[in-house]
């Protein structure tokens, strides 16, 4: 059997200096097919950059297209429903405003990209935040969140979930009884007879605490290989390029302290 090689990008969040990153790493890489994990815009203030660079993408590479809750921001933004708006904070709702005003005139990112809610690759579940129902937004990032998620993968029959959203990197094999420990990376693993890998590849565009990174995976009949890269990235760039929009102060204050963890 051949080793099927995937490159995963999440959480671009319209960081276009990050993402071309990203981007030449993960070609590098020489992937058969990209998974673009969700949240392309907010944040970022290259919002037009980030999706020119996934259409380039989307030419050279076989792409997946997982929708993130960002991403629904924006869907919901061009149908005129902005219900989502009493559910978020109010840096973020600013930040997603002045990004959709940022992009008018471009086709909706809706119809822009194939999206999917989720997606299956053999043994593999892609999805934005979990492996529960599109909308539930909750995070996987956590030991006692650890465990059920495994419940639910196994459930579905699968060993090895792919999930972003908390932007915080992790590789973790959870056995049955709902144990963690840690996986190990850059070599090739199997995994055990009801352990579940989960996978988080990290945030391409804003870190919170574990700095910039993306995902490798390679899999190659009951092995599985999986590195997480970081990213580098100019501070000073992002920061003068945030102070330069004219977003309030408050929310250039609150997206740069992302960037600063």
């Amino acid at each position: 059997m051949s080793t099927l090689k995937i490159a995963v990008l999440s959480d671009i969040h319209g960081n276009a200096a990050a993402y071309a990153t990203a981007i030449q790493k993960a070609e590098a890489f020489v992937p058969d097919v990209v998974v673009m994990l969700g949240d392309l815009l907010t944040y970022g203030v290259r919002p037009r950059q980030v999706l020119e660079l996934t259409d380039q993408l989307m030419a050279r590479q076989n792409c997946v297209f997982i929708r993130g809750n960002h991403d629904q921001f924006y869907f919901d933004l061009d149908k005129g429903n902005p219900s989502f708006y009493d559910n978020i904070a109010g840096f973020v709702l600013e930040s997603v405003e002045w990004t959709h005003g940022e992009v008018r005139g471009d086709p909706p990112l809706a119809d822009r990209y194939p999206w999917a809610d989720r997606h299956s690759m053999g043994p593999i579940l892609f999805s934005h935040a979990n492996p529960y129902d599109y909308g539930d937004w909750s995070y996987v990032s956590k030991p006692e969140q650890w465990a059920p998620a495994a419940a639910a993968l196994r459930h579905m029959g699968k060993t090895v979930g792919v999930f972003g959203h908390s932007h915080r990197a992790f590789a973790v094999m959870i056995d049955e009884a709902g144990r963690p420990t840690p996986a190990d990376q850059r070599k090739w693993i199997r995994i055990p007879k009801g352990s579940v890998l989960l996978l988080n590849p990290g945030a391409v565009g804003q870190g919170r605490g574990t700095g910039l990174s993306y995902l490798t995976l390679e899999l190659d009949g009951d092995r599985v290989r999986i590195d997480i890269p970081s990213i580098s990235f100019d501070l000073e760039h992002i920061r003068a390029d945030i102070q330069a929009t004219d977003l309030s102060q408050g929310t250039k204050e609150r997206l740069i302290s992302f960037m600063e963890k």
